[in-house]
């Protein structure tokens, strides 16, 4: 298989659409599928995530219909060879015919839809009362007792929100170097009552001069909003001009913020995937 054999099969294809960044990222777990004439007609792409240690994930370009029960096979024998419960794809709607046949005949399913849309600071409106209950990261690391807080309460969460594709088994200080390192420092992050995290919101500045909404949960959703609402505020303050943020449909709260704020609507990124068995037992980690 050559760089140049898969550019040509891709030829017609978008370079926005997925299987050109996992083949990129991925070549060296790439599989290239030739007719009898040797020709390329198909690609498959196996990916693997160390924080979502369960899956295998796989990117596949196939234009015709017969190749698609040889690819599967192959896929599923990839994830028993490295002991993997889950097979998973993502795909922006509308699918491949190669999606929609795992999701008619193979009993794969949707699994989870990810959005993220942007909107400009200018088309927000807010107003945020001053309050001494929200705190910056800095003042977290400073406060033992809310660090360990945050930490267990946005562990949980993600924990929560991810269990169709678990996460791999980690401590609170390992959350820490996860989540903290690209944290905006001076920017609200936590909002606290009675002693108590009762909202926090992650932001990142992801792009430059855009306010990233990053992982996200509140004991009450009404507690999102005067956090997010300063955290808008500080953005403005900073000479920021956008917001964006990344929100799974299996996270109501995350929902909940993309209807809050007036997001430009953007397109779904969909995982479809399906449990691996073998002789009625599910291969584990």
């Amino acid at each position: 298989m050559t760089q140049v054999e898969v550019e040509q099969l891709l030829a017609c294809v978008s370079q926005a659409m997925p299987i050109w960044r996992t083949y990129r990222a991925h070549r060296e777990h790439a599989k290239l599928y030739r007719d009898t004439a040797g020709e390329p007609v198909g690609l498959l792409v196996f990916t693997t995530n160390a924080f979502h240690p369960h899956a295998l994930g796989m990117a596949v370009y196939a234009p015709a219909a017969d190749l698609f029960p040889q690819i599967l096979a192959d896929a599923q024998k990839e994830a028993r060879r490295q002991h993997k419960d889950r097979l998973v794809t993502w795909e922006y709607r509308p699918f491949s015919a190669f999606t929609d046949w795992l999701l008619a005949q193979q009993g794969f399913a949707v699994w989870r839809e990810t959005v993220m849309p942007t909107v400009q600071l200018a088309d927000i409106t807010v107003s945020v009362a001053p309050t001494a209950d929200l705190l910056t990261l800095a003042e977290i690391q400073a406060d033992p007792e809310m660090r360990t807080q945050l930490l267990a309460m946005s562990l949980a969460d993600y924990r929560r929100v991810h269990a169709i594709n678990p996460m791999a088994d980690t401590t609170p200080q390992q959350w820490a170097q996860t989540v903290f390192p690209d944290v905006l420092p001076s920017a609200p992050l936590a909002l606290v009552r009675q002693n108590r995290v009762a909202a926090y919101t992650f932001p990142f500045e992801d792009d430059p001069g855009i306010l990233t909404f990053g992982w996200l949960g509140a004991v009450r959703a009404a507690d999102l909003w005067p956090l997010q609402a300063a955290q808008i505020c500080w953005a403005r303050q900073q000479g920021m001009t956008g917001l964006s943020g990344e929100f799974d449909s299996t996270d109501p709260l995350a929902l909940a913020t993309y209807r809050h704020w007036p997001f430009t609507p953007a397109p779904d990124y969909t995982m479809v995937g399906k449990n691996i068995t073998l002789d009625g037992l599910t291969f584990t980690q």
